[in-house]
């Protein structure tokens, strides 16, 4: 019989992060192991990895069956809770064929989908699915999401609860191992460990944001590899850009391909990359800056408010081609948390 596990968590807390970390360890036990994304986006690139990972002959369209276009706020209600989850059930069906251990992947919050019975509780709820909870640790105020999650899922029935840690500032490591492990399990929780702030895991490569924001690099190829740490919007006054630059190390700055003022500021700090947006290439000053200083330019058609959103949701990803990215993925996950606390 398959046993299912649902991992739940807010946005950015790491969903696929430790689906691909749990799947790798029930592979290495010798299990079959299936994925499931009930709803998700247009081109869902967290079904596109764990189809690829775990070989999944099943089409994307099996594999995350739901997509949410927020055409309408009420899309979802027009098409009717049954509706949605028979689709839902039937995708399942195919996806867990031969699978003795199904991954099934929770809504982008939660709580996401109650007006239509399908957020992540009501879901593992419907599949008898032990729950793996993802809370991001920046403070001890998380044993409130912790213990929000808790109730969430005891609310539709569910007592096999375990809780994982992500983002945790590193500085936090005798809190957590001391204090909020213990906690958590007098709270009636398996702790399954926590995964502590690392560049590899969480800042995105150059190659991995000149992708998503279809843009052309102006000079800097050969840097591609390098991490961004950080993004930071250069809207400000010129008198303010040098201060504002100077507190943040290993960044990418985004601005108007016309504010030069702002792009010279940039690269007298700590700049790992020039994201120049609304399809503006550079003056000859900047240019010639950045060939002085070695930091490369990239040029986006998008406007600076999409270029910046966009390159926000990609904290923590991975796309389907990059292997080693994986394999690094699964073996920090393997190296952060005890899998073997949870009920098998």
């Amino acid at each position: 019989m398959t046993q299912n596990i649902v991992i739940s968590g807010e946005t950015l807390t790491g969903k696929t992060l430790v689906a691909l970390g749990l799947a790798k360890y029930l592979r290495d036990l010798g299990k079959n192991v299936g994925y499931l994304k009930p709803v998700g986006g247009v081109n869902d690139e967290d079904a596109a990895v764990l189809k690829q990972v775990l070989g999944i002959e099943a089409g994307i369209e099996s594999i995350c069956p739901i997509v949410r276009t927020k055409a309408r706020y009420d899309e979802f209600l027009r098409i009717g809770h049954d509706t949605l989850l028979t689709k839902i059930k039937e995708a399942y069906e195919i996806v867990s064929v031969n699978s003795d251990f199904m991954i099934i992947e929770g809504t982008k919050a939660p709580w996401n989908l109650l007006h239509v019975g399908l957020s992540a509780p009501q879901i593992a709820k419907e599949f008898n699915a032990q729950v793996i909870c993802l809370v991001n640790f920046p403070d001890v105020t998380a044993i409130d999401d912790i213990l929000l999650q808790r109730d969430l899922f005891k609310q539709q029935g569910i007592e096999n609860i375990s809780i994982v840690l992500n983002m945790v500032p590193p500085m936090h490591r005798n809190l957590v191992n001391e204090k909020i492990g213990p906690f958590v399990q007098e709270m009636g929780l398996r702790f399954l460990g926590a995964v502590y702030h690392r560049r590899e895991l969480f800042s995105p490569t150059i190659r991995e944001i000149l992708q998503t924001l279809s843009g052309q690099m102006l000079n800097g190829d050969a840097k591609k590899d390098l991490l961004i740490d950080q993004f930071m919007v250069g809207s400000m006054a010129p008198e303010n850009a040098l201060k504002w630059f100077r507190r943040a190390k290993d960044k990418a700055v985004i601005t108007s391909g016309d504010r030069s003022d702002i792009c010279l500021a940039a690269m007298e700090t700590d700049t790992n990359l020039l994201i120049l947006t609304g399809g503006m290439g550079p003056d000859i000053q900047t240019i010639a800056k950045a060939k002085e200083t070695g930091v490369p330019i990239m040029m986006t058609a998008h406007d600076t408010y999409t270029a910046s959103h966009l390159v926000d949701s990609l904290v923590g990803t991975v796309s389907p081609d990059d292997l080693e990215k994986v394999a690094v993925i699964e073996r920090i996950m393997l190296e952060s948390l005890d899998l073997s606390h949870l009920k098998m």
